[in-house]
């Protein structure tokens, strides 16, 4: 089963679309589409479609560089890490002593 997530969704002289998903082979696949004067001026064409595929294998490393770029000397990054967790209903397990 394929999980899609909507990022971007913009109207205007171009309209820019792009998910993110995970599909059946547990890859992470961004697609988009641009529509508009962008994709006519660049590719003579009304839209543009692209897409930019992350292996599974790949995907645990892609991970923690995100986390790095989002959180790095972040003192505060478990709190708002786990407001994530909490905010989309993602179960997982805290200690502390």
């Amino acid at each position: 089963m394929e999980k899609v997530l909507n990022l971007v969704d913009t109207q205007g002289t171009t309209s820019v679309h792009i998910d993110v998903a995970i599909n059946d082979a547990g890859d992470l696949v961004f697609s988009g589409q641009d529509i508009g004067n962008a994709p006519r001026q660049y590719v003579g064409d009304s839209d543009y479609e692209y897409w930019l595929t992350v292996p599974a294998c790949e995907k645990d490393r892609f991970l923690l560089l995100l986390v790095e770029k989002l959180f790095l000397n972040d003192t505060q990054l478990v709190t708002a890490v786990r407001e994530i967790l909490d905010s989309k209903g993602i179960s997982y397990s805290s200690h502390s002593f």
